[in-house]
């Protein structure tokens, strides 16, 4: 599979990659330039993880409204 094709992380490869920022950034071994970089791609990472914990959130909630009646699961993608 080509690298050049961008394709969607999990949660959990998102929440990885967020843990791994951090730690660069409180090792102090970055310049002010890889900083911002970092900081940057921390702030995507936190806005796709917020994202998909919501979306998740929302499918519960929907799958949990209608077990009073017929199950049923939408997807809300």
């Amino acid at each position: 599979m080509s690298k050049s094709k961008k394709t969607e992380n999990t949660f959990e490869d998102s929440f990885n990659r967020l843990e791994k920022i951090l730690a660069k950034l409180e090792s102090d071994d970055c310049t002010l330039d890889e900083t911002i970089k970092l900081y940057e791609e921390g702030l995507q990472l936190t806005k796709k993880c917020y994202d998909k914990l919501n979306s998740a959130e929302l499918r519960i909630k929907e799958i949990n409204k209608n077990l009073k009646g017929d199950l049923e699961i939408k997807d809300i993608n």
